[in-house]
Protein backbone atom coordinates (compact mmCIF):
# COMPACT_ATOMS: atom_id res chain seq x y z
CA UNK A 1 0.00 0.00 0.00
CA UNK A 2 1.61 3.58 -1.25
CA UNK A 3 1.73 5.96 1.98
CA UNK A 4 -0.84 8.31 -0.02
CA UNK A 5 -3.24 5.26 0.00
CA UNK A 6 -2.63 4.15 3.85
CA UNK A 7 -3.34 7.90 4.74
CA UNK A 8 -6.11 8.21 3.21
CA UNK A 9 -7.36 4.95 4.61
CA UNK A 10 -6.18 6.21 7.93
CA UNK A 11 -8.53 9.10 7.61
CA UNK A 12 -11.15 6.53 6.32
CA UNK A 13 -11.06 4.44 9.53
CA UNK A 14 -10.74 7.38 12.00
CA UNK A 15 -14.19 8.70 10.54
CA UNK A 16 -15.44 5.20 10.83
CA UNK A 17 -15.27 5.28 14.01
CA UNK A 18 -16.56 8.33 15.06
CA UNK A 19 -19.49 6.95 13.88
CA UNK A 20 -19.59 4.51 16.97
CA UNK A 21 -21.25 5.40 19.50
CA UNK A 22 -19.64 3.11 22.26
CA UNK A 23 -16.08 4.84 20.80
CA UNK A 24 -17.57 8.71 21.28
CA UNK A 25 -18.89 8.11 24.44
CA UNK A 26 -16.17 5.39 25.98
CA UNK A 27 -14.60 7.28 29.37
CA UNK A 28 -11.49 4.85 29.01
CA UNK A 29 -10.61 4.47 25.01
CA UNK A 30 -7.50 2.13 24.70
CA UNK A 31 -5.15 2.58 21.66
CA UNK A 32 -2.44 0.88 20.21
CA UNK A 33 0.28 2.84 18.92
CA UNK A 34 1.13 1.57 15.34
CA UNK A 35 3.97 0.02 14.23
CA UNK A 36 4.75 -1.62 11.39
CA UNK A 37 2.00 -0.95 8.74
CA UNK A 38 -0.48 -0.96 11.41
CA UNK A 39 -3.34 2.01 10.67
CA UNK A 40 -1.99 4.82 12.82
CA UNK A 41 -4.63 6.64 15.31
CA UNK A 42 -3.15 9.69 15.70
CA UNK A 43 -6.76 11.30 14.45
CA UNK A 44 -8.71 9.19 17.07
CA UNK A 45 -6.70 9.98 19.69
CA UNK A 46 -6.71 13.56 18.98
CA UNK A 47 -10.76 13.81 18.92
CA UNK A 48 -11.10 12.00 22.15
CA UNK A 49 -8.71 13.99 23.70
CA UNK A 50 -10.80 17.30 22.75
CA UNK A 51 -13.91 14.83 24.13
CA UNK A 52 -11.97 14.35 27.33
CA UNK A 53 -11.70 10.84 27.14
CA UNK A 54 -9.32 9.08 29.22
CA UNK A 55 -6.53 7.63 26.78
CA UNK A 56 -4.74 4.72 27.25
CA UNK A 57 -2.09 2.48 25.85
CA UNK A 58 -0.92 -0.73 25.98
CA UNK A 59 2.56 -1.78 28.24
CA UNK A 60 4.04 -4.88 28.02
CA UNK A 61 5.03 -6.54 31.45
CA UNK A 62 6.98 -9.73 30.57
CA UNK A 63 4.20 -11.79 29.51
CA UNK A 64 1.39 -9.82 30.28
CA UNK A 65 -0.21 -6.40 28.78
CA UNK A 66 -1.11 -3.06 31.02
CA UNK A 67 -2.78 -0.51 30.18
CA UNK A 68 -0.97 3.16 31.13
CA UNK A 69 -2.28 6.83 30.81
CA UNK A 70 -1.70 8.63 27.56
CA UNK A 71 -1.42 12.18 27.75
CA UNK A 72 0.33 15.26 27.22
CA UNK A 73 3.01 14.54 29.83
CA UNK A 74 3.38 10.88 28.57
CA UNK A 75 7.17 10.15 28.13
CA UNK A 76 7.31 7.18 25.76
CA UNK A 77 9.86 4.92 25.29
CA UNK A 78 10.34 2.01 23.10
CA UNK A 79 10.31 -2.06 24.62
CA UNK A 80 12.22 -5.32 23.87
CA UNK A 81 9.27 -5.59 20.44
CA UNK A 82 10.28 -1.86 19.18
CA UNK A 83 6.85 -0.40 19.77
CA UNK A 84 6.33 2.83 21.64
CA UNK A 85 4.74 2.63 25.07
CA UNK A 86 4.72 5.37 28.13
CA UNK A 87 7.51 4.71 30.64
CA UNK A 88 5.31 5.59 33.49
CA UNK A 89 4.28 2.72 36.63
CA UNK A 90 0.60 3.65 36.25
CA UNK A 91 -1.54 1.28 35.01
CA UNK A 92 -5.46 0.72 34.73
CA UNK A 93 -7.06 -3.28 35.08
CA UNK A 94 -7.97 -4.10 31.58
CA UNK A 95 -12.15 -4.80 33.24
CA UNK A 96 -12.00 -0.96 34.15
CA UNK A 97 -11.50 -0.09 30.11
CA UNK A 98 -14.73 0.61 27.96
CA UNK A 99 -13.14 0.45 24.68
CA UNK A 100 -10.14 -1.12 23.51
CA UNK A 101 -9.05 -0.53 19.87
CA UNK A 102 -6.86 -3.21 18.98
CA UNK A 103 -4.04 -3.93 15.38
CA UNK A 104 -5.11 -6.46 13.19
CA UNK A 105 -3.09 -8.78 10.80
CA UNK A 106 -6.59 -10.55 9.92
CA UNK A 107 -9.50 -11.01 10.95
CA UNK A 108 -12.72 -12.90 9.66
CA UNK A 109 -16.48 -12.39 9.39
CA UNK A 110 -17.30 -14.12 12.96
CA UNK A 111 -15.09 -11.68 15.07
CA UNK A 112 -12.20 -13.83 15.23
CA UNK A 113 -8.51 -11.95 14.65
CA UNK A 114 -4.72 -13.09 14.57
CA UNK A 115 -2.19 -10.65 15.78
CA UNK A 116 1.25 -10.54 15.82
CA UNK A 117 1.19 -14.13 17.33
CA UNK A 118 2.42 -13.52 20.61
CA UNK A 119 -0.71 -13.64 22.85
CA UNK A 120 -0.68 -10.54 24.72
CA UNK A 121 -4.27 -9.36 23.81
CA UNK A 122 -5.85 -12.57 24.25
CA UNK A 123 -4.14 -13.68 27.67
CA UNK A 124 -5.15 -9.83 28.96
CA UNK A 125 -8.80 -10.25 28.03
CA UNK A 126 -9.15 -14.03 29.02
CA UNK A 127 -12.12 -12.87 31.33
CA UNK A 128 -14.33 -12.25 28.39
CA UNK A 129 -14.79 -15.65 27.52
CA UNK A 130 -16.28 -16.46 30.53
CA UNK A 131 -19.11 -13.48 30.62
CA UNK A 132 -22.40 -14.50 28.86
CA UNK A 133 -23.00 -11.32 27.15
CA UNK A 134 -21.07 -8.49 26.42
CA UNK A 135 -20.09 -5.70 29.05
CA UNK A 136 -16.91 -4.19 28.55
CA UNK A 137 -14.62 -3.64 27.61
CA UNK A 138 -15.95 -3.69 23.85
CA UNK A 139 -12.72 -5.03 21.64
CA UNK A 140 -12.49 -3.31 18.17
CA UNK A 141 -10.25 -4.63 15.75
CA UNK A 142 -8.35 -1.66 13.13
CA UNK A 143 -7.47 -2.81 9.70
CA UNK A 144 -7.38 -2.25 6.50
CA UNK A 145 -10.22 -4.12 4.46
CA UNK A 146 -7.66 -6.63 2.11
CA UNK A 147 -7.00 -8.06 6.36
CA UNK A 148 -10.49 -9.05 6.45
CA UNK A 149 -10.94 -12.89 5.61
CA UNK A 150 -14.17 -15.40 5.19
CA UNK A 151 -13.09 -17.54 7.83
CA UNK A 152 -10.39 -18.54 10.34
CA UNK A 153 -10.39 -21.15 12.69
CA UNK A 154 -10.79 -20.08 15.94
CA UNK A 155 -8.73 -21.67 18.88
CA UNK A 156 -10.17 -21.90 22.36
CA UNK A 157 -8.07 -18.92 23.77
CA UNK A 158 -8.94 -16.74 21.14
CA UNK A 159 -11.24 -14.03 22.53
CA UNK A 160 -13.39 -12.39 19.81
CA UNK A 161 -13.83 -9.03 18.61
CA UNK A 162 -17.01 -7.14 19.80
CA UNK A 163 -16.44 -5.34 16.08
CA UNK A 164 -13.97 -4.28 13.54
CA UNK A 165 -13.46 -1.24 11.39
CA UNK A 166 -11.62 -0.54 8.48
CA UNK A 167 -11.36 2.30 5.65
CA UNK A 168 -14.47 0.15 3.93
CA UNK A 169 -16.53 -0.13 7.05
CA UNK A 170 -17.77 -0.96 10.56
CA UNK A 171 -18.54 -4.59 11.14
CA UNK A 172 -20.10 -5.67 14.77
CA UNK A 173 -19.71 -9.03 15.50
CA UNK A 174 -22.70 -10.88 17.45
CA UNK A 175 -23.19 -14.77 18.19
CA UNK A 176 -20.57 -15.53 15.94
CA UNK A 177 -22.16 -13.68 12.99
CA UNK A 178 -21.32 -10.13 10.98
CA UNK A 179 -23.72 -7.55 11.76
CA UNK A 180 -22.57 -5.39 9.54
Amino acid sequence: MSTSARRFAEKKIGDQLEKISVVRQAKRLAVYLSIDGEPNLTLTILKAKKRKNIILTPVIHGKTLRFSPLNNKSVLRKNRLGIQEPSTQIFIEPLLLDVVLVPLVVFDNRGTRVGMGAGYYDRCFQFLLSRTSWNKPKMIGIGYEFQRVENIKRQPWDVPLWGAVTEKGIYKFQSGENKK
